[in-house]
């Protein structure tokens, strides 16, 4: 089991979203316990928290142990990565045109099933929350089951990525679903016959509702492309009146799509897509108080840290396994192929991750300082994504440049007057107790390369979802 599970109390497991174990898990860290609640709050806690968290009590009650300020070096990292992205296998049965991880054909040397068991073990150990089972295709994955079953077994929250195409009966009927949900991509409205011979919309959606009927918690995933803003629209409106939770992320020109830089939106798109994902972002607030614990809320939790500290979560918070055995920062990374700190092949998991050599640690946002001079959304109000190694490596072939495109910047402009104009007119990020900060930024406060930051209480970021 996780290095640390906590049955909640009967008062609090009563109030709890369905398909959600009532548990608590939570592990040690410099700073006391990072804790991760079953109705999705995550949270870092003194150490004179620990006997409240012992006893399954809700956040509420630990409220007083709030880490008030945290410690941040240069390379500051979690003893574990709050969320991990597994590969188990790059086999795919479609060829998506915008894939990051070119999925098709197995990877030369991949992972044998015993060693992705033992990685599960590992990761259980050190703490680990959440786990995205991805490929590739996993489904195609001859022990696709029993991975999961070990996962759900060891204590994680799962999400599961898939193209829903493999997803049979026998699949299904083995599937745990208490905190688990099942993510499929749609990407458009036609794609006739890649789905055999039944367009990508049609089939997604009916097989999204069949898994809901059925059960398990469901989710869109979209990428959104120039090629496809003119549909984003029916995709929300249909997640929405089906209750399925959507998440967005944008065309990023890596793996395969480096390939397909025409799917790069626009500026042509700035409005459309500006407002898909404000229907995203009022979609997804209402959807969440339905969920439990997810890995969408660990990004959350996040994402405040990367604002507080003033540093990416990757490498930090989270990372990517591909399938043969590679560890990246992040999907990012992995696709775009750099920063890569190990390989569980060669180094055990923990070794790579307290790695002192990792580079993607030692850059901050100092790096980007003469970078972002005089960038109109180089300020506290907007959340921008620019600082980013892997993103700037595919537009300047630099660590330390803007990764953030024309259409982006334009699209985070129009995103905060939209966000002021339909859900928060003063958007505020919670950092601790008594502060508040900047909105969509999701900018906590200045923290210097090292020294101290306010540490966010909890994930209350409003802004962009991944």
């Amino acid at each position: 089991m996780l290095q640390h599970v906590s049955s909640c109390t009967p008062e609090y497991a009563r109030r709890l979203p369905p398909r959600t174990r009532p548990v608590i898990r939570y592990r040690r860290e410099d700073f006391g316990w990072l804790a991760a609640f079953p109705d999705g709050s995550v949270a870092m806690y003194d150490e004179g928290a620990e006997a409240l968290l012992r006893a399954g009590e809700p956040p509420e009650r630990c409220t007083a142990h709030l880490v008030e300020r945290l410690s941040v070096e240069t390379d500051f990292h979690f003893r574990a990565p709050a969320m991990v992205w597994l590969e188990i296998t790059r086999s795919c049965n479609l060829r998506c045109p915008h894939c990051f991880v070119e999925g098709g054909r197995a990877r030369s040397s991949e992972l044998p099933t015993e060693l992705i068991m033992r990685l599960l073990d590992e990761w259980a150990g050190m703490g680990v929350f959440s786990l995205i089972v991805t490929g590739g295709e996993p489904t195609m994955h001859p022990d696709f089951c029993e991975i999961v079953q070990r996962a759900y077994d060891l204590g994680f929250v799962i999400g599961i990525a898939t193209n829903g195409t493999t997803l049979s009966e026998r699949i299904l009927s083995r599937i745990p679903q208490d905190d688990v949900i099942i993510s499929m991509s749609i990407d458009g409205l036609h794609g006739q016959g890649k789905y055999r011979n039944e367009g990508e919309f049609a089939y997604v959606t009916r097989r999204l509702a069949e898994l809901r009927d059925r059960g398990f918690n469901t989710s869109i995933m979209t990428t959104t492309t120039h090629e496809n803003v003119d549909d984003l629209p029916v995709i929300i409106d249909w997640a929405k009146e089906n209750d399925v939770s959507l998440r967005s992320v944008p065309f990023i020109p890596m793996g395969r799509g480096a390939l397909h830089k025409d799917l790069a939106s626009s500026m042509h798109d700035v409005e459309r897509t500006a407002r898909f994902w404000i229907d995203e972002e009022e979609w997804g607030r209402e959807k969440d108080r339905t969920l439990g614990l997810c890995a969408g809320k660990v990004l959350d939790f996040l994402y405040t840290m990367v604002f507080a500290t003033r540093r990416c979560m990757s490498a930090r918070g989270v990372c990517y396994v591909n399938s043969a055995g590679d560890v990246f920062p992040c999907s990012t990374c992995a696709g775009n192929k750099v920063l890569c700190g190990g390989n569980v092949q060669l180094t055990p998991f923990a070794a790579i991750w307290e790695s002192e050599d990792w580079l993607i640690r030692k850059i901050t946002w100092d790096n980007y300082r003469d970078t972002c001079e005089g960038c109109p959304i180089n300020d506290d109000k907007y959340f921008c994504t620019g600082r980013c190694p892997s993103q700037s490596s595919i537009l300047n072939g630099t660590f330390d440049g803007c990764g953030t495109s024309d259409f982006q910047l334009q699209s985070i402009l129009r995103r905060e007057e939209l966000f002021r104009a339909r859900i928060m007119a003063e958007p505020r990020v919670e950092l601790r107790r008594g502060e508040r900060a900047g909105p969509e930024a999701r900018d906590a406060a200045p923290a210097p390369a090292s020294g101290t930051a306010p540490a966010p209480a909890r994930s209350t970021v409003p802004g962009e979802r991944s």
